[in-house]
């Protein structure tokens, strides 16, 4: 029972039926014992009430539990993202690449934020006209 609670749970959080998902939830609280489960009830959370600390803390707790799985640092990111502290969600982002360089969703939340590469000569500023051309340079040799 408490499985299936979970996996309906997870599903309507996934595709973005977030009050739904956090009435399924509130249902039994075995997702606290399902890392998973938790950050997804924390975006829902987040998305539905705009409980941040809450959504933060509960998280955390199941990045703490599951440090290996990308989801989670996903859905850190994304509850980063709704507060408005980006320089977070995007480390966040960033530490599920780290686990997972092809996960789909991770990339595609840093593709939306539009995401500068670093400078090519690091000790020089951006606006620097050198940085500048030589970054032109190097986006056209990668296409």
């Amino acid at each position: 029972m408490s499985t299936e609670i979970i996996e309906k749970g997870i599903g309507l959080a996934r595709e973005g039926f977030y009050d739904d998902a956090v009435r399924v939830f509130d249902q039994d609280l075995c997702f606290t014992q399902h890392p998973t489960a938790m950050s997804y009830y924390a975006v829902s959370l987040a998305n539905s009430e705009g409980n941040f600390d809450k959504a933060i803390s509960l998280c955390l707790m199941a990045a703490e539990k599951e440090f290996y799985n990308p989801e989670i640092y996903l859905n850190l990111g994304r509850i980063f993202l709704l507060n408005g502290q980006k320089s977070v969600a995007v480390r966040a982002f960033r530490k599920g690449l780290k686990l997972d360089n092809d996960n789909f969703a991770l990339l595609s939340e840093l593709r939306k934020l539009g995401l500068r590469r670093r400078p090519v000569l690091t000790f020089l500023p951006r606006q620097n006209p050198v940085n500048k051309f030589l970054g032109r340079l190097a986006c056209r040799m990668t296409r």
